[in-house]
C-alpha cells in the first residue's frame, strides 16, 4: 500500500518554512535521488526533536513534473489555472520545487530547511523561503477563525489522498496549489464587525456559519462552498499568516485528490459559475467579497506524491 507524506494531513503546528526552487537543467537523475532522500532527512529530525511534531512535504512543479519523471504524469496535472486573472491580477512562479516544512519550534524548522537546502544545492537555485506562523489560536490575521470548514478525521485523508483505484501509480499522492496573500489591513480595519462578518460569512467570535439573511451568497465562507451551505468544500487548506513589517497576509497550501477540485472552488470564489467559463477569462461576476481586501503575488501549482513513488523512481525502468 503506498504511502502518504505525513506533512499532508498533519495536524497544525506553530511555524512553517516554504521553500521554493528551480531545478538546473541536466539535474533530473541526481534530484530524483535526493527528493526521496528528503523524507528520510525529516524523519530523523522528527526523531531527534520529537516534541517538535516536525513533518514535511515535498512537491514538484506542474511545469517541471515531466522533466524528473517523464515516465508517468498525475491526471489532470496543470499549471496555475488562473494566472493573469484581471481582478486578483495573479501570477505564476516558475517554480519547479516546493519543500513545506511545519512543526512547532522555529529552530527545527531552521535546522531541517539548512540540510534540505545543503543537500539540494548543487543542483537548484532557491527562489524563495518563506515563513509563516500560527496566530493566536488558530485565527487568520483578520481575527476570524482560519477554514473552520477544514475537513476533519477520515474525511481529511478521502479529500486530499489520490485513491488508488483512480490512478494506482500515484496513489496517496496530492494536488497541491500554493498562494501568498497580501493583506489589507488598514481598511479592513476599518469596518465595523458586522461588516466583516458578512464579508466572511461567518461568525467573528466562534466561526460558525452567519444564519439568513446575513450569510451573503457571495460571502468567503460560502463562496467556498460554491454558494450552498450545503455543499462541503472541496479543498483541505494548511494556511500560515506571515508579517512582515510593511507586509502582512497569509500563506496558503490547499490539497485536493481530486485534479480540478482547486479549479472548481477557487474558480466559484473567482465568480465562474460554471468549468466552461474559466477558458473564456470572462469578467468575475458575484465574486468572494473577502477579495476586496487582498491580493495574491505569488501562486503555483504542484503535484506532492507518495514516499513509495519517490523511493520507486530512484529505480532505473520502474517510473
Amino acid at each position: 500500500m503506498a504511502r502518504e507524506q505525513l506533512g499532508i494531513c498533519a495536524e497544525a503546528n506553530l511555524h512553517a518554512s516554504y521553500l521554493l526552487f528551480n531545478a538546473l537543467e541536466g539535474q533530473e537523475a541526481i534530484l530524483r535521488q535526493k527528493l526521496a532522500r528528503i523524507p528520510l532527512l525529516l524523519a530523523r529530525l522528527a526523531e531527534h526533536f520529537s516534541e517538535a511534531q516536525l513533518t514535511g512535504v515535498v512537491a514538484i512543479g506542474a511545469n517541471y513534473w515531466d522533466s524528473v519523471y517523464p515516465g508517468a504524469r498525475p491526471r489532470g496535472l496543470q499549471a496555475f489555472p488562473f494566472a493573469g486573472n484581471d481582478h486578483l491580477a495573479l501570477a505564476e512562479v516558475w517554480a519547479d520545487l516546493l519543500i513545506v516544512v511545519r512543526s512547532d519550534r522555529l529552530d527545527v524548522n531552521y535546522i531541517a530547511c539548512q540540510q534540505i537546502c545543503q543537500l539540494l544545492k548543487p543542483d537548484v537555485d532557491l527562489l524563495e523561503q518563506l515563513q509563516g506562523f500560527r496566530y493566536l489560536d488558530g485565527r487568520d490575521l483578520t481575527g476570524f477563525i482560519d477554514s473552520p470548514q477544514n475537513p476533519k478525521g477520515s474525511r481529511k485523508r478521502q479529500l486530499t489522498l489520490v485513491d488508488p483505484l483512480a490512478q494506482p501509480v500515484f496513489a496517496a499522492g496530492s494536488y497541491l496549489h500554493f498562494q501568498r496573500w497580501h493583506y489589507d489591513l488598514l481598511h479592513w480595519q476599518q469596518l465595523e464587525v458586522s461588516q466583516q462578518e458578512e464579508i466572511m460569512g461567518i461568525n467573528k467570535i466562534e466561526g460558525t456559519l452567519l444564519p439568513p439573511p446575513r450569510l451573503l451568497a457571495n460571502s468567503h465562507a460560502l463562496s467556498s462552498r460554491r454558494g450552498d451551505e450545503q455543499n462541503q468544500p472541496l479543498l483541505l487548506m494548511q494556511n500560515m499568516p506571515f508579517a512582515g513589517q510593511n507586509n502582512h497576509g497569509v500563506i496558503s497550501v490547499c490539497y485536493a485528490a481530486e485534479p480540478d477540485s482547486f479549479t472548481r472552488q477557487f474558480g466559484y470564489q473567482l465568480g465562474y459559475q460554471t468549468t466552461s467559463q474559466l477558458s473564456l477569462q470572462q469578467p468575475a461576476n458575484q465574486y468572494d467579497l473577502f477579495f476586496d481586501y487582498c491580493h495574491a503575488d505569488l501562486c503555483a501549482a504542484f503535484f506532492a506524491p507518495s514516499l513509495s513513488f519517490l523511493e520507486m523512481a530512484c529505480r532505473p525502468n520502474v517510473i
